[in-house]
């Protein structure tokens, strides 16, 4: 039998709660459920079907075992923590969003249809902006954590007889990860601007071979100076979006890094790093006093 997962152990919106959103009609089809992982700047939600929900909370019979299958999300619900004064504004933050997808393109981000609303939960009218976003299977690719001289490869175990191999999902990884940093490359070159690759869970892998960068509403004004940028949560996401690209280069395509390269001559360069480290610290320490490295 598998792991149960019960629909009571997980935050989930009742009627009532999904009516203080005034932009959600409460519907007998779906459930709102929030995400286990949720981000700085955004709430994030799973849209579930209720059939499924049910399925997962009460289990199905196979063969005279009872399983609790894990309801799987139809689509992302994404809500933006920032408040607008202003439509204007609102329209800014999506112009982030069409600036990633220009670049990357829809098979390397996870594709969303972004929404402005009128939200009044608060007893006051507030522009909210929010995305329907798909949902994207796979496991986080843990730049700082890549183990063995092909990481990759322990993303893709063998599968069922009728799967691809290990060996075409690992390549098809490859391939993917190589237009992702190409085309990243290029956003910065041709625009200043880069995505936040750094945030823990932005990227995953795919189960059949690819990457997809999650995190759709944030990108980074490259600053090549001596002053090391923070953004306006205190994390000096440039820098730590650039090293996560070089990672991306170095230990998953094999290529070297040069000195004479513009960016990451520039940003990689031991002395900024010792500084980013302690900017980083001092970021995670605000957010747990606790919090040891």
């Amino acid at each position: 039998m598998n792991s149960t997962t019960n629909i009571h152990d997980r935050e989930s919106l009742t009627g009532e709660e999904v009516k203080q959103l005034n932009f959600i009609s409460s519907s007998p089809s779906f459930r709102f459920r929030k995400h286990f992982r949720q981000g700085l700047r955004s709430h994030i939600f799973e849209i579930l079907a209720w059939k499924d929900v049910i399925r997962e909370t009460r289990g199905e019979v196979i063969d005279g075992i009872r399983w609790f299958p894990r309801a799987r999300p139809k689509l992302m619900l994404r809500i933006l923590r920032t408040r607008f004064t202003s439509l204007a504004q609102a329209l800014n933050e999506v112009k982030k969003y069409s600036l990633i997808l220009k670049f990357l393109g829809s098979g390397l981000i996870a594709r969303s249809q972004e929404f402005i609303v009128d939200y009044s939960g608060t007893g006051k009218s507030e522009i909210v902006l929010c995305g329907l976003q798909e949902y994207v299977e796979g496991a986080i690719l843990d730049p700082w954590n890549l183990l063995g001289k092909t990481p990759l490869v322990n993303f893709y175990r063998p599968g069922s007889p009728d799967d691809i191999s290990q060996k075409e999902k690992t390549a098809k990884a490859l391939a993917s990860i190589t237009a992702f940093v190409k085309q990243t490359r290029r956003m910065i070159r041709e625009t200043g601007y880069i995505p936040d690759l750094a945030g823990n869970g932005n990227l995953i892998l795919t189960p059949g071979g690819g990457i997809k960068l999650v995190d759709i509403n944030n990108i980074i004004r490259i600053h090549q100076n001596d002053t090391i940028p923070l953004d306006d949560k205190n994390y000096p996401s440039c820098d730590k979006s650039v090293e996560v690209l070089a990672i991306l280069e170095q230990k998953i395509l094999k290529a070297k890094i040069h000195r004479q390269d513009p960016l990451y001559g520039h940003f990689i360069s031991a002395k900024r790093k010792k500084k980013v480290q302690k900017l980083e610290e001092k970021f995670y320490r605000s957010l747990n006093p606790t919090h040891t490295f």
